[in-house]
């Protein structure tokens, strides 16, 4: 659950993650890294069944016919559980500061509780059911009602006493209706409805791709429009592995590629703020995207640091807050902005909007053709390594390229018309080892972002090098239909498919016209989410399940992608072969009235 704030995730009916007030604070529950320490937001009871209401809003039904219905509050640094069927215990032992303070627990009233940890920082919580009693850390209330939990900084603020109407009921269904609001605005609907695959009704496969664009809109920051790669930290790509980082930030690549999912999706006001962040973080006296990422308020993350305390998700440590990243040079980043840009202009005509904004595309285009040539860490973030990345290279091209087009939509000059072909010769020269494209010039090896040439429109997909190329990401990279990023990077053996490099594959596949193996891989990735579509960042393929962050939203704005492209093509074949069927039979009545 997001609420352009921050997120939770729910293990059942027991809140296992939150961080507030915002998504890179320190969490005040934190099970899902340590049972013991991290605290607990439980119902009590066992699920039967569990599903979206809209996006980011939960509804759980237990065995005993209890109905728990949780959402972030929009608009506000709270969550509210809406009970439903008689009797409830509730266990709330929250954790500060990422399970280092436990919650001292203050009585206001009968139905008020503060708990403090700490610092000047507290939760208030409302139990507002007919009847409550309380004992420590466990609430048992009677009746249907709600519990609210607001987040303070410091005893100044809170609600009780302060004599102002405060309506939790109200602030609950608001928030549905906005999510409601929100889903009605999305393009396709029937034509993703219309997609056959293996399993799955074309109701679910539109609930997938509402949920999806649902936890994207949820994973803006609504002050700054930044978006964060993930909400959580440090749930493992491997379990027991060193592969745990935070995500809780803006990366750049990410960010736009969720800008040009909800571009294509209908939602360009949003993916225009985001696109508006983005612009705001490019530096003129240097690199144009300096840092990968950001946070959320724009300014740079803290340190990388372990949190030694926790024990982490099933025994993968270190846990970790902050992230390094930004220490890294990554050139593809600029080509991914000004792609997103260009979607963005593309699907609105907003001539304005690239007229306000051409300093931006400018420098950035003035610096990729003076700077294309150097290495980088490459799109995975190598550590320790620079090299000539093929698809870093590639990336500049797209730069130029987008560059030269967002001029033209306002009749400006391109004048980097020569840079942009001098930087495909290269790649074309350079790139290219035994009829196929290489992750790095002077090796051998491929890499999934190979993948995103004809994504991006450097070649054709038909092209044969390209093919070539993804023959041999198909032999080296396959794992049971599904795909890898690599086969070793600076940690290591790549153990896991990867769910974006497969759900690359997908749309590769798609334009190929190979639409039974694109709906195979996406039939896969549906299964691993189990009946909620969100996604991670890797897939345990024995397991069907998600491993990394999550959700993820570099992927999960993918997963929509692969739909939205699935379901055109498919709109397209249905279409000829209706024309087709029209036109022989006019044929045939021809032949008869002879």
């Amino acid at each position: 659950m997001n609420n352009e704030f921050t997120g939770a995730l729910l293990k059942g009916t027991d809140v296992v993650w939150l961080p507030l007030p915002k998504y890179d604070s320190p969490s005040l529950f934190s099970s899902i890294l340590d049972e013991e320490k991290g605290g607990h937001f439980l119902i009590e009871g066992e699920v039967e069944s569990q599903k979206y209401v809209v996006p980011n809003v939960v509804k759980t039904v237990l065995k005993d016919k209890t109905e728990v219905t949780d959402l972030l509050l929009y608009g506000d640094h709270g969550m509210v559980r809406k009970v439903h069927g008689g009797k409830a215990r509730v266990v709330l032992s929250p954790s500060f500061n990422y399970g280092r303070a436990p919650g001292k627990v203050e009585k206001v009233s009968d139905k008020v509780y503060k708990i403090f940890g700490e610092g000047h920082d507290f939760l208030e919580v409302h139990f507002l059911f007919d009847k409550v009693s309380h004992d420590g850390n466990t609430w048992e209330v009677e009746g249907d009602g709600y519990v609210y939990l607001g987040y303070f900084s410091d005893e100044r603020f809170g609600v009780f006493g302060k004599n102002v109407s405060f309506n939790v009921e109200r602030g609950f269904e608001r928030t549905v209706e906005y999510w409601k609001n929100a889903m009605r605005r999305e393009r396709n609907r029937g034509k993703v409805a219309d997609i056959e695959v293996s399993g799955y009704t074309g109701d679910q496969l539109l609930e997938a791709y509402e949920n999806s664009v649902g936890i994207l809109l949820g994973l803006m920051y609504n002050p700054t429009g930044a978006v964060v790669g993930a909400p959580t930290t440090s749930l493992p790509e491997v379990v027991g592995g060193p592969r745990n980082w935070d995500a809780r930030f803006a990366w750049v690549r990410d960010s736009s590629t969720v800008a040009e999912a909800l571009t294509l999706s209908g939602y360009a006001q949003e993916a225009r703020r985001i696109i508006e962040f983005l612009s705001r973080m490019v530096s003129f006296v240097s690199k144009p995207f300096m840092y990968s990422l950001y946070a959320v308020d724009g300014s740079l993350p803290g340190r990388e640091e372990e949190v030694s305390w926790l024990s982490g998700y099933m025994g993968s440590r270190p846990v970790r807050i902050g992230n390094d990243s930004p220490s890294l040079v990554q050139l593809d980043l600029e080509g991914t902005f000004l792609h997103a840009f260009y979607k963005y202009y593309e699907a609105t005509g907003d001539e304005n909007y690239v007229k306000s904004h051409v300093d931006v595309i400018e420098y950035i285009a003035d610096w990729v053709s003076d700077n294309w040539k150097g290495e980088d860490a490459g799109m995975w973030e190598e550590r320790g390594e620079r090299a000539q990345n093929v698809h870093s290279k590639v990336m500049a091209w797209v730069a130029l390229e987008r560059a030269g087009k967002l001029m033209k939509a306002i009749d400006r000059d391109n004048p980097w018309k020569e840079a942009r072909k001098e930087v495909k010769d290269w790649v074309m020269e350079n790139g290219v080892v035994n009829g196929k494209f290489v992750k790095v010039v002077g090796r051998e090896e491929v890499d999934s972002s190979l993948l995103t040439l004809p994504l991006y429109g450097f070649l054709d997909v038909n092209n044969e090098t390209f093919q070539a190329t993804l023959k041999e990401i198909e032999r080296k990279l396959n794992y049971r239909g599904l795909l890898k990023r690599y086969e070793r990077d600076f940690l290591g053996e790549c153990v896991l498919p990867s769910t974006l490099s497969s759900l690359w594959l997908a749309r590769v596949y798609t334009r190929m016209g190979k639409l039974e193996e694109a709906k195979a891989i996406v039939k896969a990735v549906l299964d691993a989410g189990k009946g909620f579509y969100l996604v991670g960042e890797r897939i345990d393929v024995d397991r069907m399940e998600f491993t990394g962050n999550y959700p993820h939203a570099f992927s999960q704005a993918n997963l929509i992608m692969a739909i939205e492209e699935i379901a055109e093509a498919e709109s397209k074949r249905k279409e000829t072969e209706r024309e087709k069927e029209e036109g022989e039979g006019e044929e045939g009545e021809g032949e008869e009235g002879k």
